[in-house]
């Protein structure tokens, strides 16, 4: 990978006086975000490392869904995205365990308090609803708070001001079926954009059958989802924005690794409701927001094809709280003030009710919550001649049960010369222990991180490199014990790993881009066979230690174009089961290609293939990941 990158760049340098400048780099290169320091600013005005994957990018994979996608990018890794519909696919950012990558939909931060670590399910955020995806990486603590230590994904959901009404159908592979309508208007200094979706599939069986003469039965899915934003210009410089987001989905399980159920079901329904509040005029910044999240998972198994057990019923609900509000203006020519604070408020409510050969069994878990509260502030200073930049960063949270901590940022930058330029960067992060943790040992500390990265892009109009190399170190991280059933503050992981990425587009037809993660992983915690003694592992579940895919995308004409990739990940470890040795999972390849047709102003048709050599893999061990995989569509304008 390193020696095609040299090769690219050797070429890049030998013809770049040939080439026009180019659309799609100069974009790659001045795309306004908003998720490295909370205001608007070019991508490459940070010295954070930060992906986009922008609105083009996400319409050429239709079809698909966003962990899908994600699952794509370089450093990232989701078990499960690539399962039956309705797995709730793990996020390892970095190497960093899950739920320790936060999740922001709209610059506000996501969760759910009754999942053991506060994840959030990508199930709930279908693709239609998404304009861009910010990706952040490296531990994010002192602006974002709880949860960023592998980094931050902010989606940015659809709020478009143009008049149009669009709809997009597809139907494919396993029985899959999409429908997605929505509209979008300006009314004097009302606009507003609304939609809704349905996506159903019969799907195949979640796990294992290692005989293939069990019969196991296919597992269905079916996601119903709507949302509405709606914005008002108040003045020039003040405007208000409201949103509501609504998901719900059912989706057949079975009953764990290797083993089938035909009646088991999850339901999992969250809404988000939210405000924000913003001033903004030249480079002064004010915004106030809020949301309301509320989830509510139910496991249901009427077991009719089991002897022990009759029936099943557990459900958890959760209520999320979050308000934030910050402050931004230049104090000197060259030097950016932000200061803010948050409030975090968590909940949850979880009920068991059970009949088995041996009698009924009811549990009833009481309300539990807990809050935190924070003061951040960030400095950005450049100097006149725009070569450095600094970027610090300090944070102060008090929780109401583990108390007070602090963490810091430290983000230098340096252009070597017009084309080249040096990053790096310092912080901490932390993660607070989840509701579901805490109601099994009241004695949790909260997870600390050390990270430290250093990096190099070079940029010209048709070529992009970047390589990042990074270090970190989490003491205290949070881990069940199979000793006494509770969990615990394991010793230490370190993590350090390399990511590059090459976009390369050598004339207007072709785009060709690449990437590979190197990341080696060590834990020192308890040993997963003995269950008696702690142990230091040199891998890390689930994680490749290495990652790469390439992709080639060509335009035919104005109407016609097509993009074939191909991703590898390496083999890895997962548990075998209780009081077993860690199993490993072999290596794959997917080769995966999409196609698009404009037919006309108001018609598009494409075609998305994944897994196209129908490779045999896991994921996850004892489950089933999917085989070929082909969608049709249709979009209307």
């Amino acid at each position: 990978m390193l020696s095609v990158c040299l090769i690219a760049t050797s070429l890049a340098f030998g013809q770049k006086e040939k080439f026009q400048k180019d659309s799609l780099n100069q974009n790659t290169l001045e795309e306004v975000i908003v998720t490295a320091n909370k205001v608007e600013q070019k991508q490459n005005g940070t010295g954070k490392i930060v992906s986009v994957i922008n609105a083009a990018q996400i319409q050429t994979n239709a079809g698909r869904s966003i962990a899908q996608i994600l699952n794509e990018q370089a450093g990232l890794y989701l078990p499960g995205s690539l399962s039956n519909a309705g797995t709730v696919p793990s996020i390892y950012m970095r190497g960093a365990s899950s739920g320790r990558t936060l999740i922001l939909i709209d610059g506000m931060p996501v969760g759910d308090p009754s999942m053991i670590s506060n994840e959030f399910d990508l199930n709930l955020v279908p693709l239609d609803q998404i304009e861009r995806v910010e990706i952040l990486k490296g531990a994010q603590s002192t602006l974002y708070g709880s949860d960023a230590i592998g980094g931050v994904i902010n989606i940015i959901t659809k709020n478009k001001s143009v008049s149009k009404l669009s709809g997009d159908f597809s139907a494919g592979s396993f029985g899959t079926q999409k429908i997605n309508l929505q509209h979008s208007n300006t009314l004097g200094k009302f606009n507003y954009n609304v939609g809704m979706g349905n996506e159903t599939a019969t799907g195949f069986s979640s796990a294992t059958d290692m005989t293939g003469k069990n019969n196991f039965d296919k597992d269905g899915y079916s996601n119903k989802n709507w949302f509405a934003n709606v914005n008002y210009a108040i003045n020039p410089y003040w405007n208000v924005k409201i949103s509501t987001h609504q998901t719900s989905y059912n989706a057949d399980i079975d009953y764990g690794a290797f083993k089938d159920d035909k009646d088991d079901q999850f339901h999992n329904a969250t809404k988000m409701t939210g405000l924000i509040l913003k001033y903004k005029k030249e480079k002064t910044i004010f915004q106030l927001q809020y949301q309301l999240s509320t989830q509510d998972r139910q496991y249901k198994n009427d077991s009719a094809d089991r002897t022990y057990t009759i029936f099943e019923n557990n459900q958890y609900t959760g209520k999320s709280h979050f308000a934030d509000a910050f402050f931004s203006r230049p104090i000197a020519k060259n030097i950016q003030w932000i200061v803010g604070a948050d409030f975090r408020y968590g909940s949850y409510h979880q009920t068991y009710v059970s009949i088995s050969e041996y009698g009924p069994y009811n549990d009833n878990f009481k309300d539990t919550f807990q809050y935190q509260t924070a003061l951040y502030s960030s400095l950005l200073i450049n100097d006149p001649s725009n070569k450095w930049l600094l970027e610090l960063g300090g944070r102060f949270n008090k929780h109401d049960r583990y108390g007070t901590n602090q963490t810091f940022t430290i983000s230098p930058s340096y252009k070597l010369s017009s084309t080249l330029r040096l990053m790096a960067s310092v912080s901490t992060g932390y993660k607070a222990p989840s509701l579901y943790q805490l109601s099994y040992n009241e004695q949790l500390k909260p997870e600390q991180s050390f990270n430290t990265e250093i990096g190099i892009d070079y940029k010209t109009n048709p070529f992009y490199l970047r390589a990042v190399y990074y270090n970190r170190i989490i003491d205290n991280g949070i881990d069940y014990n199979y000793i006494d059933y509770s969990f615990f503050n394991y010793i230490q992981q370190k993590v350090n790993g390399l990511e590059l990425e090459l976009n390369w587009k050598p004339n207007t037809k072709n785009t060709f881009s690449a990437n590979y993660t190197l990341m080696n992983g060590q834990e020192t915690n308890q040993n997963r066979a003995t269950t008696t003694d702690t142990i230091t592992y040199n891998y890390l579940l689930k994680r490749p230690n290495n990652s790469a895919g390439i992709q080639w995308a060509y335009e035919v004409n104005p109407k016609l174009n097509f993009s074939v990739a191909a991703r590898y990940i390496s083999k890895r470890y997962d548990v075998g089961g209780y009081a077993a040795e860690d199993v490993s999972l072999k290596s794959y390849t997917l080769i995966n290609a999409h196609i698009q047709y404009n037919y006309n102003k108001h018609v598009l048709l494409y075609a998305d293939g994944q897994n196209l050599g129908n490779a045999v893999f896991q994921e996850i061990n004892g489950y089933n990941a999917m085989g070929r995989r082909l969608m049709i569509g249709l979009r209307l304008k």
